[in-house]
């Protein structure tokens, strides 16, 4: 999309400044139009009752509207009128007014709401809370005014219409717990109904402050045509075929989810792709979520062997310059006739170690006119092939036809990119009318799939490679895997408690199966599925890993997380920190186990601290800062537990780290100790440090034996480790409990400190 004021579509540049100064003086009813498959955009400062050719509503309009639902945005506030039309399909055009309004006398205070200029709806907000209203909204409370605000911005809907989301609320689009640190608001996830059923491709998501104001309001439209309602296959006839069909394997999981970054692993079941796709109402055939297709069966489950290819493991050395990584290329055949190097650059990056070098090198060839380009990136240090891309001009793409030559390509390229080949088995094919010949390859382990070590190869019709893509973690890193022996669920008893656990609902499903060409329009449909869900609602695929060792639920997403139907904690009721556990539960900082525990006064060693630290401000912690790009102590190296979490408080500042001493996270965490780690969270540790000398903890009685002084008076102070009648207790163990009551008030302390969780300081 163009930028800018008053810019247009190229086929019409010489004509932009009359139709501008047309769009500013045209009555209700002017218009300016856009070409099909193109973009428009322009701004302007003022409302004005034009409207563009296509829309149906003016910015004037757009702004009543918007007036209505947020009476505090008049147009005297505001700052910009801005008008985008993206052509994706006749059928599936996007046209937006986005308003910004400014506040004054609030330093950066902004709102920023955009509407359909079609429809004339609402289709997202973001507003600055005013700190105004109830000073503790609760949840229930919370909802049933997010549902109230749904129904004014979707006029003509009832709350039947809606169904809300199962789970835990989301915070920041995802499904992840709402962190205990953080933006306290009320989230709430919608989707919406269409013919009584529920559309995957319709949600709506709203946020209230703790003041009962929305914050946040995010709608999705779809343009396209919605199928009957009514499906050919009962949900009976779909429930057995989905029970045919249905299939687990035993995997190795990462510890830190996927896209976490780890060397260690646990043996998990998980269902096959197609075993957790959605199936076809008219037809009962399972769809590939990428294309909408059915899926292919011409590879086994289990996949194919693949062979080494003495040419990858001769070339596997350092890279030490660009002439030899362009040699790299050329001994792999991944520099095609008349392409000559045009660009290269190095960076580091900690991915999957600290300080990896990587070559990036482009090359063009020019042929009457139209200009190809190959990207290639490789560690410098291994001499392994990353990523590659080649683009050529005009390059007929859409419906393929695979052949038993294509997937012999693909799979002589895999041998030759692929570490350690032998240990890699092509597990995908495209399936007839796809738009590439794309292979999917997974990495097995002493038989078992390694999930997260993947890799793609697409050929061109000629054999070339056209793009290739490998998970770094699967060149780089050495894993720790538990023997399959241990694995104590058989694949007999794993199947029948995922078919317990899962059940099969009607929901639209969208699929837009992209195109390999920039100019062509993607293929996009409705289609009306059955979706394995759980008994809550939530979705049941992939991700959903049974832990093979205990029998439980955990997500692939992120620290092992238990999934939101784990059984709530029961073993806190009646205990005296009550409250401040049941916190901790409903934010992720503990976990309860198989048996609903979470032990609330076992003692916490130092690790388990970090972890319910990290927890606090990120849940799923792991997944995204899993690897701090080195041993942060002398004692946390890739295999201890805790390394995650102690390089994701270092990550925020809150730990300094110290590669000549150790962090010691196996032992026990006093209370002298805690409260010199939270010096550190707070950056008061220079402060205190000062205080050690000076302060002399007036009032209590164990002073003398008090070791962190200064950490312990301001830790007394702020109400985080209160004297227990009279005594600090410095050498006292803290327990699981004691600790959820310091992460609560520490989370009371956010924006009232000049560092801590101040927004300012992000």
């Amino acid at each position: 999309m163009k930028t800018g004021k008053w810019e247009f579509a190229s086929p019409r540049a010489a004509t932009a400044a009359v139709l501008a100064a047309a769009l500013l003086c045209a009555p209700a009813g002017g218009s300016v139009s856009a070409e099909a498959g193109g973009a428009e955009s322009f701004s302007g400062a003022t409302l004005t009752k034009a409207i563009p050719e296509g829309a149906k509503v003016s910015s004037a309009a757009a702004a009543a509207a918007v007036q209505k639902l947020f009476p505090e945005l008049t147009p005297a506030r505001l700052a910009a009128a801005d008008y985008s039309a993206y052509y994706a399909s006749e059928a599936d055009a996007n046209k937006t007014w986005r308003l910004t309004y400014e506040f004054t006398g609030r330093e950066n205070a902004s709102a920023s709401v955009s509407v359909d200029a079609v429809s004339g709806v609402l289709v997202d907000a973001y507003l600055p809370a005013s700190g105004a209203g109830d000073s503790k909204l609760k949840r229930e409370e919370a909802s049933e005014r997010a549902l109230a605000f749904v129904l004014k911005a979707m006029p003509g809907k009832s709350a039947s219409d809606f169904a809300v989301e199962a789970g835990v609320p989301a915070y920041e689009g995802s499904g992840s717990v709402t962190p205990l640190f953080g933006s306290s608001n009320h989230t709430f996830s919608f989707r919406v109904k269409v013919n009584g059923v529920p559309s995957q491709s319709e949600t709506v998501f709203v946020a209230l402050s703790v003041g009962g104001e929305i914050v946040n309001y995010t709608r999705s439209i779809n343009r396209l045509p919605y199928p009957s309602a009514v499906p050919a296959l009962s949900a009976a006839e779909a429930r057995r075929a989905y029970e045919a069909d249905f299939g687990l394997k035993l995997a190795y999981i990462p510890e830190n989810g996927w896209g976490g970054i780890g060397s260690r692993y646990y043996l998990g079941y998980m269902p096959y792709d197609d075993s957790a796709a959605p199936i076809d109402a008219a037809s009962g055939k399972q769809l590939d979520t990428a294309t909408g297709l059915p899926y292919a069966n011409t590879v086994a489950r289990e996949g194919e062997a693949i062979k080494s290819s003495n040419l990858s493991a001769a070339a596997m050395d350092p890279l030490k310059t660009e002439e030899a990584a362009q040699n790299r290329l050329t001994r792999l055949g991944l520099i095609p006739d008349g392409y000559k190097l045009s660009g290269q650059q190095t960076y580091t990056q900690d991915y999957p170690q600290k300080d990896t070098k990587v070559w990036v090198l482009d090359l063009n060839r020019t042929v009457q006119g139209e200009t190809g380009n190959v990207n290639a990136q490789l560690n410098a240090d291994t001499g392994q092939l990353y990523n590659y891309y080649r683009y050529e001009p005009n390059t007929s793409g859409g419906n393929v036809q695979p052949t038993a030559a294509d997937k012999s390509h693909a799979t002589d390229w895999a041998a030759k990119l692929l570490p350690n080949a032998a240990q890699w088995r092509l597990v995908s094919v495209p399936s007839s009318g796809s738009w590439t010949l794309a292979y999917g390859f997974q990495r097995y382990e002493a038989g078992l799939p390694v999930v997260g070590d993947t890799a793609v190869v697409t050929v061109d019709k000629k054999g070339g490679l056209g793009e290739f893509y490998v998970s770094e973690p699967s060149a780089s890193k050495v894993g720790v895997f538990p023997p399959a022996a241990s694995a104590k669920l058989t694949s007999a008893e794993a199947t029948a408690k995922f078919l317990e656990a899962t059940e099969l609902r009607l929901a639209y499903s969208r699929f837009d199966r992209p195109s390999a060409n920039a100019g062509q329009q993607p293929d996009a449909k409705m289609i009306l599925t059955y979706l394995p869900v759980s008994a809550s609602g939530e979705a049941f695929g992939i991700s959903t890993i049974l832990d093979a060792a205990d029998g439980t639920w955990k997500s692939l997403y992120g620290a092992n997380a238990s999934r939101p139907d784990t059984p709530e904690a029961a073993d806190v009721a009646g205990h005296a920190n009550q409250a401040a556990l049941e916190k901790m539960v409903e934010h992720g900082v503990l976990v309860p186990d198989a048996e609903g525990r979470v032990n609330p006064d076992t003692h916490l060693t130092r690790g388990e601290w970090a972890d319910m630290l990290a927890r606090a401000a990120q849940p799923d912690y792991p997944m995204y800062n899993g690897d701090y790009g080195g041993d942060p102590f002398r004692d946390t190296n890739e295999d201890n537990p805790y390394r995650a979490a102690i390089g994701f408080l270092v990550g925020q500042g809150w730990l300094t780290p110290d590669r000549t001493s150790d962090f010691k996270p196996e032992a026990g965490l006093t209370r002298d100790e805690l409260a010199h780690l939270l010096m550190g969270v707070l950056n008061y540790d220079k402060l205190a440090a000062f205080y050690n000398s000076t302060v002399e903890l007036p009032g209590i009685a164990d002073a003398a034996s008090v070791v962190h002084k200064g950490d312990a008076a301001i830790a007394i102070k702020l109400g985080l480790l209160p004297p227990v009648n009279g005594s600090f207790l410095p050498d006292r163990p803290v327990t699981k409990a004691e600790a959820a009551v310091v992460l609560l008030k520490l989370a009371e302390l956010q924006g009232k400190t000049d560092t801590f969780m101040n927004w300012n300081s992000w």
